[in-house]
Formats: C-alpha cells, sequence, structure tokens
C-alpha cells in the first residue's frame, strides 16, 4: 500500500460518496476508509473473503469479483448473490472456524471488520493460516484496545470526571456491536503468530475525532435506520445524506493517526 507524506493512501478512488449513496452515515464513514485501504490491497488469485456478509463492502472495494465469499448469515449471503455486478464469483455458507476448504487453497484471504464478531478466534485464525498458501497473505481490519475509548460517548463522561460511567458505555457499545476481540498490537501479534502468520504492516486508522463523529452518527441516523427497517432501504432519497457529505468527509480525507479505533494488519504465513 502506498502513502503520502501525510499517511494517507495515495491514488484511492473516492469510496466515501459510494457507500454514502447506501449506507447509513455511520456505516458509511466507516466502510469508506476501509475502502481504501482493503481496496488497495494486491489480490493474488486464488482469494477468500471470511465475513462476505451481504457483499456491500466488497461491490466497491474491489475492482474485480473475489474468488470466494464465506459467512454464516444465509440472508446477507443470498443479497450478496443478488448483487450486479456480482461481487463473488462464489459462495459459501460456512463458519470461519471450520472452513470446507483443503489446507492451501488461496493465495489470499481478507476479512473486513469480520473476525471481532466470532468467539472463537483461535479457530478462526488456525483455520485462515491452514487454507493459505505458503507465503500467502492475511488482510484483515478490526477494532482496536481504543475502540471503547475513543467513542463521544465515552468521552464526555470521562471528561466530565463519571470515570465509570465512561467504562460502561464502551462496554455497551462493545456489547451491541458484537465484539469480542478488541486488543492492543501486540496481543493480535502474539494471536496471528500462533496460527503461522507474521504481520508484516500494521497501523491504527480512524482517529480520535472520527470515531466521535462515528458514535454521534448513530443517534443523528436513525432516521436510516427506520427507512431499512420498514422499507428495506438505508437511504430513502440523496438529499438526506448531504449533510452527513460536508460533516464526515474531513475524516475520510484524515492520515493516519497514531491512536485509532481500528486496526489495519497485513500478514504472510510462515509456515
Amino acid at each position: 500500500m502506498t502513502l503520502d507524506g501525510a499517511g494517507r493512501v495515495r491514488g484511492s478512488k473516492d469510496y466515501f460518496s459510494s457507500h454514502l449513496e447506501d449506507m447509513a452515515p455511520h456505516r458509511a464513514i466507516l466502510r469508506a476508509v476501509e475502502s481504501r485501504f482493503m481496496g488497495g490491497v494486491p489480490l493474488v488469485r486464488p482469494v477468500l473473503d471470511v465475513g462476505a456478509g451481504d457483499g456491500h463492502f466488497a461491490s466497491i472495494a474491489y475492482d474485480e469479483a473475489i474468488d470466494v465469499g464465506i459467512d454464516p448469515m444465509a440472508r446477507d449471503l443470498l443479497e450478496a448473490a443478488a448483487r450486479r455486478p456480482r461481487p463473488y464469483r462464489s459462495l459459501v455458507f460456512a463458519s470461519a472456524t471450520a472452513m470446507p476448504f483443503r489446507d492451501e487453497t488461496f493465495n489470499t484471504v481478507v476479512s473486513n471488520s469480520s473476525i471481532e464478531h466470532i468467539p472463537d478466534l483461535t479457530a478462526t485464525l488456525r483455520e485462515i493460516g491452514r487454507v493459505l498458501r505458503p507465503d500467502g497473505s492475511f488482510v484483515a481490519t478490526f477494532p482496536s484496545e481504543h475502540f471503547p475509548t475513543l467513542l463521544l460517548g465515552s468521552t464526555l463522561l470521562r471528561r466530565r470526571g463519571f470515570h465509570a460511567a465512561a467504562r460502561a458505555y464502551g462496554r455497551f457499545f462493545n456489547r451491541i456491536s458484537h465484539h469480542y476481540h478488541v486488543y492492543p498490537p501486540e496481543v493480535w501479534r502474539e494471536r496471528l503468530r500462533a496460527a503461522g502468520l507474521r504481520v508484516v504492516e500494521h497501523f491504527y486508522y480512524f482517529s480520535p475525532e472520527a470515531h466521535r463523529a462515528f458514535d454521534l452518527s448513530h443517534y443523528l441516523g436513525v432516521p436510516n435506520l427506520l427507512a431499512k427497517r420498514l422499507l428495506g432501504r438505508w437511504v430513502l432519497h440523496p438529499l438526506q445524506m448531504v449533510p452527513f457529505e460536508h460533516w464526515l468527509r474531513r475524516y475520510y480525507d484524515e492520515p493516519l493517526p497514531d491512536r485509532g479505533a481500528y486496526h489495519f494488519v497485513r500478514c504472510t504465513k510462515t509456515r
């Protein structure tokens, strides 16, 4: 991945507008930033995506269809299969803890904000290492140890001296986000190393300011949530997203922070 002197990804297309057309604002800004990084990763085929979901992210982040996507949610896979153009050549209903593939099947495995939602991380990383070919790449994003403390609610409570409430707010957000694994870099490196994966690139993304805006946009995006629940669409008209475009654009364009709410890692299989 190529970064400029300010820590921004060079040559990236505008993923933010694409996500904002179809997503709630908090999802749009986070997924757009992740698309800049994941979309810039060279994909050596065959490629596996662990946590394909509904295919929306892959349809925007990647220029060509991923070879195989897996997910344990049948409803999401049906939505991914119906997307055009197709973001995946093949979709498999399966758990990441027991993948139905032979050893050393893939040259690249990608996973965007997915493995933190799987309780058995050891089995997941072991399976990723198993299906990767020697010297293959595993590239992933997931929340960092700073996720709960950098939220707007946690920050405001802490500044007012309500430290216990701040910690409770962070735990609440991790719980409703189904985050089972929120670790610092050294813990991730050890967990990955145990699965035969060596970290060759790591950085934080999503600054404290971006994360506070992300938190606030959950509440401001309630109309989007209602529209999704009632009508099946996050965005009913492009004009409703114009204020979010002006407000959140700065966080899409921000340089990499020294401390961020999320990790990007790229690993190589060592054995």
